[in-house]
């Protein structure tokens, strides 16, 4: 997955995408650009840039991989490695309305504010405990993995 770092009128934004309510998996949830990686991919890099390309239209060239944040486990068995990729201003993107039913962004200052961020306490799932954060920002509700990435990355960043 690939979590696009976008610069707009002097604004530092992440882009999420809202999932079809037709998808196989996690249909109507936030999430950011991503998939599984495919046997053609050379690597999990290539997997978040491939599926970047292919849910919004941003071209590979338009994007400088800054460096992945650490696997994010979810309940349902998946692990995520979240790829950071800085898009070059302005980013040009194109839904793919088969993958992605909205795609928004949202200022990271905005992302920071302590007023925006929930934490629901732990779910338990077949034995593991996961925290279920909740950012309520841009009329949006980003919770559970997304979430989770989105607070390590403000954790990293110098960007706020």
């Amino acid at each position: 997955m690939l979590v696009p770092v976008i610069e707009r009128d002097n604004h530092v934004c992440l882009g999420y995408t809202l999932r079809p309510d037709d998808m196989p998996t996690h249909p109507g949830q936030i999430s950011f650009p991503g998939g599984r990686h495919d046997p053609g991919d050379n690597d999990l890099t290539a997997t978040a840039l491939r599926e970047i390309n292919e849910e919004l239209g941003v071209a590979v060239q338009d994007i400088e991989v800054i460096g992945k944040i650490d696997d994010v486990p979810t309940p349902v068995g998946f692990v995520i490695t979240p790829v950071v990729g800085w898009l070059r201003n302005p980013a040009v993107v194109t839904v793919d309305e088969r993958e992605v039913a909205e795609y928004f962004e949202v200022d990271i200052k905005e992302l920071s504010n302590p007023d925006n961020f929930k934490h629901r306490g732990q779910r338990q799932i077949a034995g593991v405990s996961y925290p279920v954060p909740e950012f309520h920002v841009a009329g949006k509700l980003i919770w559970g993995a997304t979430a989770r990435i989105t607070r390590s990355f403000l954790e990293i960043t110098d960007l706020v």
